[in-house]
Parts: structure tokens; C-alpha cells; sequence
């Protein structure tokens, strides 16, 4: 189930084999227009397919669901969306998981016994990049490896390692434009231009032009 996209919310996808814990969660957020929720899928094929065509920012993500569990789900929408967040909200009360969802890449945790004021200021936490976990962290070890995990995803595609003519360039290439149209608007050979690219991918560690539109869309560089 998707729903249309509005200026520029915070977009975040549903995913729990529960429809009443999506809408309950759906109404929570009502009130906060910067708090967008774009899709709902209760089974993980249905996740992927609207993860890739929605490309939400976040993924808030039930562990217990038939045929493919949450962190299958997980694992297969950051195949496509590297760098969506993700929150895991969950009734199951085992630890032991925690670790896996760690390696995961997970931004939060918080379990469904909780208030719902918990899972709005853990939404509210991880879209500030700030790591959210509900479970007791006497020692902070488990917040602490998410707050490595957050630095590591925030450094690993670092605009600021850009020249100023790649700065331009991203963007322009983000904004569709093609290599010819480039060259003629900065006054520069389509060599320099394809060289400019190259460098581009290389900085920040992508694989193709579509890859570096989804990062611009992230950081805000060009609407959606």
C-alpha cells in the first residue's frame, strides 16, 4: 500500500505484518507534517518492491513476519537504498538479536511495549542521526555501536571531499542533465566533463549516475 508524496517530509515506510500496529503508528504521526508516511507493506516482498520505488528515508521495521523476517527485509531494501535509516519496533524482548541488527546497520530499536511518545521521540532521534535503543544499556556498549555505525554511513560518501567544479557538476548531474549539456553550459570539453564524473564515483565510493541522484535526493540537492 503507497500513498502520494508531499514537499519535502520526512519520508518513512511501514513494514509489519500487523495492518492495526501500521495504522496505529500512521495516526501517531498525523499530526507532525514533517513526518511523512509514504507506504505500508506487511509481507517483505511487498517491503522491497515499495522501498524501491518510494525511496523512503525511513524504514520502520517489525522483526517477526512470515516468509521473510525483518532483518531479510532489511538486508534486501539496503541493496537498493544503502543509506535509509532503519527502526526496528518490535515485541520480541530477546537481546540477543541486537548485535545481528547492529551489523545490519540498524539506527534504532524499540519495542512495542513501550508508549507510543517512545517510538515518535526515537523517529525524532534517528532523523537527526542520532542512534535510539529501548532495551537497558547500562554500559551504553550497544548505543555506542550504533553511533559508529551512523559516523561510519555518514563519512563513507563525504561531499566536502569535492572540488568546488565537482560540487557543480554533482549537482547538474543530479538534476539529469547530460554530459553534452554539461560541456556546453560550463564551457568545458565532454572529456573533462566524463573525467569529472569518473572522479565523482570514485570520491564517493558509487557505482553509476542513478546512485548519485539518490545521494543528492538525500542530502537535499535536488526535490523529488
Amino acid at each position: 500500500m503507497r500513498f502520494d508524496i508531499i514537499g519535502d517530509e520526512y519520508r518513512i515506510l511501514l513494514v509489519d505484518d500487523h495492518k492495526l500496529i501500521m495504522e496505529g503508528i500512521r495516526s501517531l504521526l498525523a499530526p507532525y507534517a514533517h513526518l511523512r508516511v509514504v507506504g505500508m507493506a506487511q509481507h517483505g516482498g511487498d517491503a522491497v518492491a515499495l522501498a524501491a520505488s518510494l525511496n523512503p528515508e525511513l524504514l520502520i521495521l517489525d522483526l517477526h513476519m512470515p516468509v521473510m523476517n525483518g532483518i531479510d527485509v532489511g538486508y534486501a531494501v539496503r541493496e537498493i537504498l544503502p543509506h535509509v535509516r532503519i527502526l526496528i519496533y518490535t515485541g520480541h524482548e530477546d537481546q540477543r538479536c541486537l548485535p545481528e541488527l547492529i551489523e545490519l546497520g540498524i539506527t534504532g530499536h524499540v519495542r512495542k511495549s513501550e508508549e507510543p511518545g517512545v517510538l515518535l521521540r526515537g523517529i525524532e532521534e534517528v532523523r537527526q542521526g542520532r542512534p535510539f535503543l529501548t532495551f537497558p544499556d547500562p554500559r551504553g556498549r550497544m548505543a555506542k555501536l550504533l553511533q559508529q555505525s551512523l559516523v561510519h554511513e555518514d563519512s563513507f560518501h563525504d561531499l566536502n571531499t569535492l572540488s568546488p567544479r565537482e560540487k557543480e557538476i554533482f549537482r547538474l548531474l543530479a538534476d539529469g542533465k547530460s554530459i553534452r549539456s554539461i560541456a556546453d553550459t560550463l564551457f568545458i570539453s565532454r572529456k573533462t566533463v566524463e573525467t569529472h564524473k569518473y572522479n565523482l564515483l570514485t570520491k564517493l565510493r558509487l557505482e553509476s549516475v542513478g546512485d548519485l541522484i539518490k545521494l543528492a535526493i538525500r542530502y537535499g540537492l535536488v526535490k523529488v
